[in-house]
């Protein structure tokens, strides 16, 4: 019997990428297409054991942004392993997420200029970071849906865009603590970031076939 539709595993089209954008780093659309197939398939494993066991799937399990931070965290796992030029920043809190490979001592570093930084969103804008940094940036951005009924209705997560560019300080605004505030830190993206980000589709679900 075939997987209910809101735990079946998305399949991820090769006409959906953008074959003529120069990427950094040795990053290869090949690369993007096998981290998003190692994604799909990961939640489809632990969704499928949660449903069987009579519980709730990830998606209406975790907060949004709990889910946010785990999507990106399987996405800087998943790249690595299908690249010979990126390794994975293992630095407790380092930035950029993915770093060139033997470029960083032991593949760790606390603030680094060279590399990708990696974010996963719902959000098709206003992302945002902790710090307003240069270089280059990726975006993920999925949807979910946690809302339709009955259950067997929702359509299992799945990644709109794989959006990649590099950012300069001024693509960035910053929002510092003032006073007592407890407030996170945080750095949005500003209209100029975006429209780079946006004009840098290497995935698109659904892509016209005019982008190809």
């Amino acid at each position: 019997m075939p997987d209910p539709r809101f735990i079946t595993k998305p399949t991820v089209a090769s006409e959906d990428f953008r074959r003529d954008l120069p990427l950094p780093y040795g990053l290869s659309v090949e690369t993007i297409k096998a981290a998003i197939e190692e994604v799909y398939h990961t939640l489809h494993i632990i969704n499928a054991g949660l449903v069987q066991a009579g519980l709730s799937r990830l998606e209406e399990t975790m907060l949004g942004n709990s889910f946010s931070g785990l999507i990106s965290e399987l996405i800087v796992k998943a790249l690595p392993k299908y690249s010979s030029t990126l390794a994975r920043n293992v630095k407790v809190g380092g930035h950029p997420d993915l770093i060139p490979m033997g470029k960083y001592s032991g593949n760790s570093v606390l603030s680094g200029d060279e590399g990708i930084e990696v974010k996963a969103s719902m959000q098709a804008g206003g992302w945002q970071g902790h710090n307003p940094e240069a270089g280059w940036v990726m975006i993920w951005q999925y949807a979910k849906n946690e809302i339709a009924q009955p259950l067997k209705d929702r359509s299992p997560s799945q990644f709109q865009r794989v959006l990649i560019a590099q950012l300069e300080k001024e693509d960035w605004s910053f929002s510092g603590r003032k006073g007592q505030s407890r407030r996170t830190p945080t750095a949005s993206i500003l209209k100029s970031g975006t429209q780079k980000l946006l004009s840098r589709a290497v995935y698109e679900l659904g892509r016209p076939q005019s982008f190809l």
